[in-house]
C-alpha cells in the first residue's frame, strides 16, 4: 500500500506540473499579443501518457509534455519559434529500459536528464517564389525528412518510436541550420533539402544554447539530407538520402573512424477511411547501430475514432549483435478517441516490444515486454 501510495503521489506532481507548464505556455503568448495581436499566430498541446509493462525489472511511468508554435508573418517570409517542455523521465520506467515505446518521454532535458522548458526551434522563412523557401536558425531536421500523414506523431498517431521516423536515419536534435524547399507540382516532385550541423541540442555535452555555436569544434561536422517526394491525390511517395560527417568509431576498430550515411523510401496510399505506410531504410553499419529497417503501419478513420495497427523491424550490424544487442521488433495497436469537441483525445494503446538491447543507464537490456498504455492529448 505504501508504494502504490508513493506512486499516486508522483503521479500527482507530474500532472500538476503539467498544468502549471500549460499555463507557463500560454503567458508565453500573451506578451506578444499586446502589440502583435494582429499579426502573429499559435497553436499548441498538452500530452500525459500512463504506460506498464509485464516486465518486472520496469516501473509503471507517468509522463508529461507540452508545445506551443508561434508565427509571426513578415512581408518576406515568416519567423517561426517553438518552445516545448516535458517532465523528467523515471530512471527506472518505461522510457528508460524500452525507449522506444514512449517517443514523446525526455523530449526536453538538460545536462542532469532533468525535464525542463526550453526553445527548441527559431528560424525565419525567406519566400523565394510562390513554390520555393529558404528556412534559416535553429531547426529540427526530421520535419523535412522522412515525412508520413499516417506515421509521424507520437502526440496524435503512434506512441511507439518506430512509427515517427526511419530508425536508421541518424537525426540531430533541434540545431543551426537551414531548409531549402520547393513544393512540389504534376510535373515535377517536392524537395527539400537540409544542411545543418550534426549536433543538436541533445547532443552537445551540456545541452545548452551556447554549444549550438561551437560549429568548428574537431567533434562536430555537417548533417546533410535531402528528401524527393512525389505526391498525388491518394499516394505519396518519398525516396532520400542523408550523410552526417561527424567521426564514427568503426565497430571492432576503435582507431578508425568513418562517416554515418544512410537512404531511405516511404510510401503513403489512401481510399476513403483507409491508410497505409511502408517505411525502408539502410545506413552504413561499419558505424551505425540500426543498419537497415522496415515498418508498415495501417489507420482506419471509424465513427468512434482513428484505429492504427503498426510493425517495424530494426536489424542490427552483425558486428554488434553481441551482450544482448540483436534485432529489435515491435508491434503496435492504438484507438485515439475524442472528446471535448475533438480539441482532446483518449488514446489506450498496447505494444509489443522484443529485444530493445540497450537502454539510457547504458546497460543491455535482452528481454521483451507488452506495454499497455493510455494517451491523453489537447490542443489548443
Amino acid at each position: 500500500m505504501t508504494n502504490l501510495n508513493q506512486e499516486w503521489a508522483t503521479n500527482g506532481k507530474q500532472l500538476r506540473w503539467c498544468s502549471h507548464i500549460t499555463a507557463g505556455l500560454l503567458a508565453c503568448a500573451l506578451f506578444p499579443c499586446v502589440s502583435l495581436a494582429s499579426q502573429f499566430t499559435w497553436e499548441g498541446g498538452v500530452t500525459a501518457i500512463y504506460q506498464a509493462a509485464d516486465d518486472d525489472q520496469v516501473d509503471p511511468e507517468l509522463t508529461a509534455s507540452a508545445d506551443l508554435s508561434i508565427t509571426f508573418p513578415r512581408n518576406t517570409g515568416e519567423w517561426l519559434i517553438y518552445i516545448e517542455a516535458s517532465s523528467s523521465p523515471d530512471a527506472n520506467g518505461i522510457s528508460a529500459l524500452y525507449p522506444t515505446a514512449n517517443a514523446d518521454a525526455g523530449s526536453v532535458l538538460n545536462k542532469d536528464g532533468d525535464g525542463g522548458v526550453q526553445i527548441s526551434e527559431v528560424n525565419y522563412t525567406f519566400r523565394i517564389k510562390d513554390d520555393r523557401s529558404l528556412m534559416v536558425g535553429l531547426i529540427n531536421p526530421s520535419a523535412w525528412l522522412d515525412r508520413s500523414s499516417i506515421a509521424n506523431d507520437e502526440n496524435q498517431q503512434f506512441l511507439n518510436g518506430s512509427f515517427k521516423n526511419n530508425a536508421t536515419i541518424e537525426f540531430p536534435d533541434y540545431t543551426l541550420g537551414g531548409v531549402f524547399h520547393w513544393s512540389g507540382a504534376e510535373s515535377r516532385p517536392e524537395v527539400s533539402l537540409v544542411i545543418a550541423s550534426s549536433d543538436g541540442k541533445a547532443d552537445v555535452p551540456d545541452r545548452s544554447y551556447q554549444d549550438l555555436l561551437k560549429l568548428t569544434s574537431d567533434e562536430r561536422g555537417a548533417f546533410l539530407g535531402i528528401d524527393v517526394g512525389w505526391l498525388h491525390e491518394n499516394t505519396s511517395m518519398r525516396l532520400g538520402a542523408w550523410l552526417r560527417s561527424d567521426d564514427h568509431v568503426v565497430v571492432n576498430s576503435p582507431d578508425e573512424t568513418e562517416t554515418n550515411y544512410g537512404v531511405y523510401g516511404l510510401l503513403d496510399w489512401r481510399s476513403g477511411v483507409n491508410a497505409i505506410n511502408f517505411r525502408l531504410g539502410a545506413a552504413n553499419e561499419d558505424v551505425s547501430v540500426a543498419a537497415q529497417f522496415a515498418a508498415i503501419a495501417y489507420q482506419r478513420e471509424t465513427r468512434l475514432g482513428q484505429l492504427g495497427v503498426g510493425v517495424a523491424k530494426t536489424v542490427i550490424a552483425n558486428d554488434l549483435r553481441q551482450d544482448g544487442l540483436d534485432n529489435t521488433s515491435t508491434a503496435a495497436l492504438y484507438f485515439r478517441i475524442p472528446v471535448g469537441a475533438e480539441s482532446g483525445h483518449v488514446t489506450p494503446s498496447i505494444q509489443y516490444v522484443e529485444n530493445p538491447g540497450f537502454d539510457t543507464s547504458g546497460l543491455a537490456v535482452s528481454s521483451s515486454a507488452v506495454v499497455a498504455g493510455v494517451r491523453f492529448n489537447w490542443t489548443f
